[in-house]
């Protein structure tokens, strides 16, 4: 666990590097552009990418075991080119269509989006793949590397050229696609010995196809929810509100993954080694004690991001970015949602009933389009937010009446009133410090309490999270 929070540590530092020097040199009017590029990105990622990765990491285990997991991993590269195939052939045909407006060069979107389909899945396959296996100090090497030089590149091309979004992830992409080789090295290099293995048989297809068409369908209802809504937002509050609204949602969305990769890089390879088997007891009791683990931490958290906004927001954005701050409430519940989402959906994992995905994410994906093309043109960027939060909370909602019986689970509710009694305190240790010294408009105050009230947070975390550590361990 040790390795884990210094390596985290690590990994969000750079990635607040990251997010400060990007709201630096990029105008928001570019990071609107940035936000649209990404968002287009994610459709093919999640649609057609992420269903079979969820498969990968449910059968790693198994498939190491036997001496297969480096033929099937073959495989998936190259899926990988033909779904970025289908990605530059439907994007030729958008942006001539004018779905992404005039502000975008066809060249540059298949450049990005289709590289980016290729090596930074196959880097987010091989590298997590280290850590799922439990060789977690060389995952945490790779992807800060992978943070690192990306970061590196992205920095002096707009530097040297322009300080233009495709520049900027065109950096990003180099330290994906460097580190993608490495990584596949590494991984490669510590599989089992790889035995003579069949092609895949139509039996075999159909296992795959049975758990990933829902999946499919699910992540692609998530994408019209947590980034197709860019696309329909764009019209109404134009790029450079767009792009401050992405900003002041990204602090809340970096916190949070941050807080989910701590826990998610030392629970999801016990998990998933739990439920390689098909003993429900077990399966059950994993999902339960990965739960009692994520949501009472993420209660906590939330409640600090939301104390803490104004001052988060002083130290992660640049100058030109920091009324964003209004937005960051707005992703910590939207944000907060898709990680309790997120856990919901590993328990349809685990036994393997994904259709269980379908309904909670076409609710949400209908509740998030409606709001925004209703609330956007009155209610601004703001009316974008609140669309987004209650389009989460009615996804969770519907995951949990699906899933809570079907599943046999059962949510820690005796922690989540713990950690909202905790999270309340930190909120009014945050306001009393905040008036206290009359305000936080300095980075020097602002900094002061976010040490203040942050070492708090830290002992109320540990004190939340000490009967999942290893000499605590539940999971078998």
């Amino acid at each position: 666990m040790i390795v884990v929070l210094f390596g985290n540590a690590a990994q969000f530092i750079l990635l607040l590097l990251a997010m400060r020097l990007a709201t630096s040199y990029l105008p928001p009017e570019e990071m609107g552009r940035l936000s649209l590029i990404t968002a287009a990105t994610a459709f093919f990622a999640m649609f057609l990418v992420n269903p079979v990765g969820m498969f990968i990491n449910r059968r790693l285990h198994a498939w190491d075991a036997l001496g297969r997991a480096k033929y099937y991993l073959k495989l998936h590269w190259l899926y990988l080119l033909v779904v970025s195939g289908i990605a530059a052939g439907s994007l030729a045909i958008l942006n001539t269509w004018g779905a992404f407006g005039p502000q975008f060069s066809t060249t540059w979107l298949l450049l990005l989006v289709c590289g980016s389909v290729v090596f930074n899945t196959i880097n987010q396959t091989a590298v997590p793949s280290l850590n799922l296996l439990e060789f977690r100090g060389r995952f945490f090497i790779l992807t800060l590397a992978t943070i690192g030089m990306g970061l590196v590149s992205a920095y002096l091309l707009v530097r040297t050229f322009s300080p233009i979004a495709e520049y900027w992830l065109m950096g990003l992409l180099i330290g994906q696609a460097v580190l993608a080789v490495v990584g596949v090295a590494v991984l490669f290099a510590k599989l089992q010995t790889s035995v003579a293995a069949s092609r895949p048989t139509k039996a075999h297809l159909r296992i795959l196809f049975s758990f990933a068409w829902p999946v499919a369908v699910a992540v692609g209802f998530n994408w019209l929810q947590t980034q197709g809504y860019r696309f329909l937002a764009v019209d109404s509050l134009g790029l450079a509100a767009l792009g401050l609204f992405v900003a002041g949602y990204g602090i809340s969305a970096g916190l949070l993954a941050a807080f989910e990769a701590v826990l998610t890089t030392y629970l999801q390879p016990r998990f998933y080694k739990s439920v390689s088997n098909s003993n429900t007891t077990t399966q059950s009791l994993a999902w339960n004690t990965y739960a009692g683990a994520i949501l009472p931490s993420l209660v906590l958290v939330t409640f600090i991001l939301i104390a803490l906004a104004p001052e988060l927001t002083r130290f992660m954005v640049g100058a030109a970015y920091q009324s964003s701050s209004q937005f960051v409430v707005w992703g910590v519940l939207a944000e907060g949602a898709r990680v309790v989402a997120g856990v919901y959906g590993l328990s349809a994992h685990a036994k393997m009933k994904t259709r269980l995905l379908l309904l909670p994410n076409l609710l949400g994906a209908i509740i998030s389009t409606a709001l925004i093309l209703v609330l956007a043109p009155k209610l601004g960027a703001h009316g974008v937010g609140l669309a987004r939060a209650l389009a989460g909370i009615g996804l969770v909602l519907a995951m949990h009446y699906l899933m809570i019986t079907a599943l046999e689970m059962k949510l820690p509710y005796r922690l989540l009133l713990k950690a909202a009694g905790m999270g309340v305190l930190l909120w009014l240790m945050a306001s009393a410090g905040r008036w206290a010294m009359g305000g936080t408009t300095s980075l020097s105050s602002a900094g002061f309490l976010l040490v203040v009230v942050g070492l708090v947070f830290l002992s109320m975390f540990y004190w939340l999270i000490l009967p999942f550590l290893p000499r605590n361990d539940k999971f078998l």
